[in-house]
């Protein structure tokens, strides 16, 4: 039977200890705050009343709860930002091969326009450079003729 090859076996030791490191020192955070920040709002809402609340808590608790449909639309937003920077870095494998097949493919393309263009112009260029050949025999004739008789 053959082994799988994982990616941790390309890995390097930075790559790991980010891996590693990257729960307790990004999502934990984050998510213990959320917690936290929801529990005392649901703290203030349920309290409703009790322990005399002033008016600053009470104006404290409709001002997050006011905000939080703009905190929500935030988050999609964060989440889209986050859905196109994991693609791009997805895309990042396939570009390179992809960008050398197009560079081939519009190299080939100009080959192609240059070609046309040259055999386009082909008739004109003889055309013209008859023509020229013509006024040269013309002009050496000329002075051939008019240098011998002075």
């Amino acid at each position: 039977m053959e082994a799988k090859e994982t990616s941790s076996y390309f890995e390097t030791p930075a790559v790991k200890a980010h891996k590693q490191e990257r729960f307790w020192q990004i999502i934990f955070p984050v998510v213990l705050f959320s917690v936290l920040l929801l529990a005392g709002l649901v703290f203030l809402i349920i309290r409703n009343g009790r322990f005399s609340p002033g008016v600053a808590e009470v104006s404290g608790a409709a001002t997050v709860l006011v905000i939080l449909p703009v905190l929500f639309i935030a988050l999609i937003n964060l989440i889209l930002l986050i859905g196109i920077i994991y693609g791009f870095i997805k895309l990042k494998a396939v570009i390179p091969p992809a960008g050398l097949k197009a560079l081939q493919f519009l190299e080939k393309t100009r080959w192609y326009i240059r070609k046309g263009a040259d055999i386009s112009v082909q008739p004109i260029l003889s055309l013209n450079q008859n023509r020229e050949k013509a006024k040269q025999v013309v002009r050496s004739l000329n002075t051939r003729l008019f240098d011998k008789r002075n």
